[in-house]
């Protein structure tokens, strides 16, 4: 959907397809917002089945006897940070409250690597500082700014089947806005996010799983008989 699109799908939904409101429901002012804030939620909600549809990544090379790490891209959310030594599996680093780092180091302890970091704005900070140098120790997945704006052509990270999501979560928060009931809108959005989530949880139908037995054998245990020579086949 365009940005045309849901905003005309969500007058639709609040029963305001004219503009007869005058500036109640501005397509470039505060419905424009709305939507703004529903791209976000979308996106919040998304997240928690289809993060790389969001996500951008950052090598992070450690500096010996320096903690801190800013950023060079430009991101929305921090969603992990993995620790990606060569020759060894990835593995996600424990976050911390920066509140908590007392009880993770003391003041300038250092050691060869650091064993879990914390966030403050844009600056990432290794705990304990590392003593030594690695190039591209970690890996940062960050979920990009562009993926929870909502430009012309629409939600370009979104998959087109979540798009009404949007048109669904602004619709409630006009309902909110005007002091009016938004649970009719927050049940549609309710049952098209589970609908979103169970087409893609259809990719990871290869997965390992569990295979019952054949028929044969199904017919073999249900006999009693414990080879296929005893059937007498």
């Amino acid at each position: 959907m365009t940005l045309a699109q849901i905003i005309q799908a969500t007058r639709n939904l609040v029963n305001e397809a004219s503009n007869d409101s005058g500036a109640l429901l501005s397509d470039a002012g505060n419905l424009k917002d709305l939507i703004d804030d529903a791209a976000e939620q979308v996106c919040l909600d998304l997240l928690k089945i289809m993060p790389e549809q969001f996500l951008t990544t950052e090598t992070i090379s450690l500096v010996a006897n320096t903690q801190a790490y800013t950023f060079t891209a430009k991101f929305w959310q921090v969603y992990k940070i993995t620790r990606n030594v060569t020759g060894e599996s990835p593995r996600e680093l424990n976050r911390i409250d920066p509140m908590d780092e007392p009880y993770y180091m003391e003041t300038a302890e250092t050691d060869t690597e650091p064993t879990a970091y914390y966030l403050m704005g844009d600056t990432l900070y290794w705990v304990p500082t590392p003593s030594a140098a690695y190039t591209s120790y970690a890996k940062a997945w960050l979920v990009r700014p562009e993926a929870v704006t909502v430009d012309t052509a629409g939600p370009t990270y979104m998959p087109a089947v979540a798009h009404r999501l949007i048109a669904y979560q602004a619709a409630a928060l006009v309902a909110i806005m005007l002091e009016k009931d938004p649970s009719p809108f927050t049940q549609l959005y309710a049952r098209r996010f589970g609908k979103v989530a169970e087409i893609w949880a259809a990719r990871h139908q290869s997965s390992p799983r569990f295979v019952r037995e054949s028929v044969l054998e199904r017919s073999v245990l249900n006999t009693g008989l414990s080879t296929d020579r005893d059937l007498d086949w």
